[in-house]
């Protein structure tokens, strides 16, 4: 599979983001140790509704908004939106506001084809989007201070948020691949023949949005035994990136660890301007 540098040209529009706010369904709230997490649905015409949990600081207070986007590995109970759960509880004591969304593709529908996996992509792209829309509004979030975070699928699709939108400020990716097709194509069976559809993908790459960061920070986490991100591939996304865009590699598997988690939550907290982790 080739790992040359995209040539495609990032284009936001064809995501079609609204600009109808997001309808939100509140399921359930608890709070517990000065943090309120609740659970909750949001839609937006044209986007199937996503689950969410929105966990906050119980005083109400402003503070940044982060939205995190989880991994895939079936069978592991973090596969979901709850991955970064404690870690958004421990945020919120901070003083962040936190949106932890719940993934479609590929985690409950597969990849099949071009004319399925394209506009799949862009779809979880607007739904990501009308999160970042969702705290962005809220009362107790600032809007000039708002994050990405990302793990494996998750990172991917968060490096297309974050060069289609420039009202966030700064990006953490864990342990992506370069393009969809390097995963799509190798872990699933696909219809079309292999260069067609890395052509057709190509336009959504994560290499292909990255440089659309610079030069807003980005800090790129990668591991040194990750079987599915080798080497070259994490060097390749850390050129895209640009400048800016800071890459640590972590002694450790594709789950990433807790030295990996301590370094994100200290790098976002200085970027937003909240109290040092302890």
């Amino acid at each position: 599979m080739s790992t040359s540098p995209s040539a495609a040209t990032p284009d936001p529009s064809r995501f079609g983001f609204s600009a109808e706010m997001p309808a939100v369904t509140v399921i359930s709230t608890e709070t517990a140790e000065g943090v309120t997490v609740t659970d909750l649905t949001y839609e937006e015409p044209g986007v199937p509704p996503t689950e969410a949990y929105l966990v906050a600081p119980a005083s109400g207070e402003p503070g940044p908004g982060i939205i995190w986007f989880h991994w895939i590995e079936v069978g592991d109970p973090t596969s979901n939106r709850t991955e970064f759960l404690d870690e958004a509880r421990a945020m919120a004591r901070l003083g962040a506001v936190s949106l932890l969304v719940q993934g479609t593709f590929p985690w409950q529908e597969p990849p099949t084809s071009i004319g399925h996996d394209v506009p799949a992509v862009e779809a979880e792209v607007r739904m990501l989007h009308s999160g970042v829309d969702l705290l962005a509004t809220r009362d107790e979030v600032d809007p000039e201070r708002l994050a990405a975070v990302g793990h494996d699928f998750g990172g991917m699709y968060s490096t297309l948020l974050f060069g289609a939108d420039l009202h966030l400020d700064a990006l953490v990716v864990m342990a992506p691949t370069a393009r969809w097709a390097d995963w799509y194509y190798r872990y699933w069976q696909i219809s079309d023949p292999e260069a067609d559809y890395l052509a057709a993908m190509t336009p959504l790459d994560p290499v292909t949005w990255l440089p659309l960061a610079n030069p807003r920070p980005v800090l790129l986490q990668f591991a040194s035994n990750d079987q599915y991100v080798p080497r070259t591939v994490a060097e390749e996304i850390t050129a895209a990136a640009g400048p800016t865009a800071e890459a640590r590699t972590y002694d450790t598997t594709h789950h990433l660890n807790e030295e990996a988690r301590t370094d994100r939550d200290a790098w976002l907290s200085e970027l937003l301007g909240l109290p040092a982790p302890q």
